[in-house]
Parts: C-alpha cells; sequence; structure tokens
C-alpha cells in the first residue's frame, strides 16, 4: 500500500491545515452572522480534508479522489452555511465552472417552471 507511506505526515498536515480552516471559518461564520461554530467546524473539516490530501496527493489517484468526494460531500451538505458566508451557492459555482471548462453537466432538475 504505497499510498500510505508518511501517512502521520499527512495526518498533520491535515490537522494544521484543519486548525487553520477553522480558525479562518471561525472568523467568517461570526462577522456574517452564521454561528460560528458551524464555520469552524464547516471550514476545519474541508481544511483537515485538503490538508491530508496534499500529502497523498502524488501518491495515489485513487486516495486524492476519495479526498475529492469527501470535500465535495462537506460543500453539498453545508450549501446554505456556505452561501450565508460567502455570498454564493457552491454547487452552482462549481457547475457553472465545469460548464465554462466544455463539459456537459446537468444541473439539478427545475422545479417544472
Amino acid at each position: 500500500m504505497a499510498y500510505m507511506d508518511n501517512k502521520n505526515v499527512s495526518v498533520l498536515a491535515g490537522v494544521v491545515m484543519g486548525g487553520v480552516g477553522a480558525y479562518l471559518g471561525f472568523e467568517q461564520a461570526a462577522s456574517t452572522g452564521v454561528s460560528p461554530f458551524l464555520g469552524a467546524l464547516i471550514f476545519g473539516g474541508a481544511g483537515f480534508v485538503i490538508g491530508s490530501a496534499g500529502a497523498f496527493l502524488l501518491k495515489s489517484l485513487a486516495q486524492f479522489l476519495i479526498f475529492f468526494l469527501l470535500i465535495a460531500a462537506i460543500v453539498y451538505f453545508a450549501r446554505d452555511p456556505i452561501e450565508q458566508m460567502t455570498g454564493m451557492d457552491p454547487v452552482d459555482a462549481v457547475l457553472n465552472l465545469l460548464r465554462s471548462w466544455g463539459i456537459p453537466i446537468g444541473g439539478p432538475p427545475s422545479d417544472g417552471g
């Protein structure tokens, strides 16, 4: 399991980035009216995943895809607080970016309007 080499470095990178993300999330949430604990939890979780993924990025593409799915799940399930803190819908932003790159992505189904 080559992707498990230096796993301690990956965990350390994840913890450091998680701490930075939690601090930034706490500050951003407090200034936008969202619960500071929720902001710290969302940004801290995303920072942990991104920090850990950075240590594995060149080791294993499968491992990186798992981290990508984890960050996508965090963004999807924390969509409303993220939108309140940043002023934009993260799911729509990703879909628009992929469409601008020429990737045919269907959006969420419309309400029948």
